[in-house]
């Protein structure tokens, strides 16, 4: 285990949403709130075919479209609860931004999928997290 985390050279920022129901209307309402910076290890996910996913996709169609995927790796589940956000190298330097924005903020991304790294005895030792660029740069809202 000490070795894998040993290759975890990044980190981030992981947000958690919160369900609250308003007891007088009764409306559920989402909130996204810190949760912990975890190690990480992060690339992005490049293809060369069109039937499979690429790391930067862009599409005009009715509306604007920027597809981006990711994998990364952390010790720790996470789950499609979960907004990644602030992903920087060991020098605190973000790797992947916004170029849209005025500052290039960190860019957020959702959780497609997860799955277990299995040793060979059969001990989950880490896991692989698929996550998407969201739609919703702004975590809160």
């Amino acid at each position: 285990m000490d070795l894998v985390a040993s290759t975890l050279q990044f980190k981030l920022d992981l947000y958690i949403q919160i369900d609250d129901q308003d007891e007088y209307t009764g409306e559920f309402k989402k909130e996204w709130i810190y949760y912990d910076t975890l190690d990480c290890w992060a690339k992005g996910i490049v293809s060369n075919s069109t039937s499979t996913r690429s790391n930067d996709r862009q599409i005009l169609d009715n509306r604007y479209k920027n597809d981006q995927f990711i994998e990364i790796r952390t010790m720790q589940k996470l789950n499609m609860r979960s907004k990644i956000t602030n992903i920087r190298n060991k020098h605190n330097i973000p790797v992947w931004t916004e170029l849209d924005y005025p500052t290039e903020t960190p860019t957020v991304f959702e959780v497609v999928g997860v799955t277990p790294i299995i040793d060979p005895f059969g001990t989950i030792i880490a896991y692989n997290t698929t996550a998407k660029r969201s739609e919703n740069q702004q975590i809160g809202i």
